[in-house]
């Protein structure tokens, strides 16, 4: 009887041990797996991804557009201005809202050349001998607009970026005249004279472009636009009709007309962080 309680006593004590010594081993196994939590790799939450891009995403004080334009007129304006388009070139310059407001502000300014006559007639009178009037005369038009710019993926990392954007402003149109007078005899130029005439209209539009990324900065883009322009009724000048006559004067004949155009931009556009 004493032999048997020994050998219960003994078998309880080995069961005991081998619990004990198992809790024991459990408890170093999860020890060393959470001293080493520094070295895990943990996949990014989405709210993480997210911070990350925007971070990534530009942020300029100021951006410009450096621009070819060719403008082509539409309805009545297209009627009197006997030619097919005209050709310039621009600067807009606007500032962002903020780095993921989808809009900027600022303005834009932009020349056109519309004509250009130019002859020289040779004269001789007595006392001065011969010389030569060149008279050239041209025309030309003048914008200044605002501009609201919307970018719907301004927050998406996007090497294509499309806007639109609404204008208001105005438009001068010119008719200038330079006469310039060469004497033979002395080798001189007499000073120019110059005449110039100026109306202006009120113009507004809206119109749309997409930026193409031309730079790993991301910084650079090239830039293709399209607008759709209306103007108020002022005078112009027909350029069909300009004469110059062998004694320096001009003539042409001006019209009266809606100033609406369809605009075509080709160029860059810079940000300025």
């Amino acid at each position: 009887m004493a032999l048997f309680l020994v050998t219960a006593q003994t078998i309880i004590y080995l069961v005991l041990m081998k619990k004990i010594i198992s809790c024991f081993a459990l408890f170093i196994f999860i020890s060393n797996v959470f001293s080493q939590d520094d070295g895990l790799v943990v996949a990014p939450t989405e709210d993480k991804i997210f911070t990350e891009d925007v971070k990534s995403i530009p942020d300029p004080v100021v951006t410009i557009d450096i621009d070819i334009r060719f403008a082509f007129p539409t309805g009545e304006f297209k009627d009197f201005y006997t030619r097919p388009g005209m050709g310039g070139f621009g600067v807009d310059v606007l500032r962002p809202l903020g780095k993921t407001n989808p809009l900027d502000v600022g303005v834009g300014f932009g020349y056109y050349f519309m004509s250009r006559s130019e002859e020289t007639y040779g004269y001789y009178t007595p006392g001065v001998g011969d010389y030569d009037v060149n008279s050239r005369v041209s025309g030309g038009m003048f914008a200044l607009h605002l501009i609201s710019r919307l970018y719907p993926l301004k927050s998406v990392r996007s090497p294509f970026q499309p806007y639109v954007e609404g204008l208001a402003g105005f438009r001068v149109f010119s008719a200038n005249q330079r006469l310039e007078t060469y004497i033979h005899a002395t080798d001189t130029y007499l000073p120019v004279e110059k005449d110039y005439n100026y109306n202006g209209s009120w113009s507004y539009g809206f119109g749309g472009g997409i930026k193409i990324m031309m730079s790993k900065s991301e910084l650079l883009f090239l830039n293709l636009k399209a607008s759709k322009i209306y103007g108020t009724a002022t005078k112009n000048m027909d350029p069909s009709s300009v004469q110059i006559f062998d004694d320096g004067t001009y003539a042409y004949n001006e019209f009266k007309s809606r100033t609406d155009v369809v605009r075509f931009s080709l160029g860059i556009h810079i940000m300025i962080e």
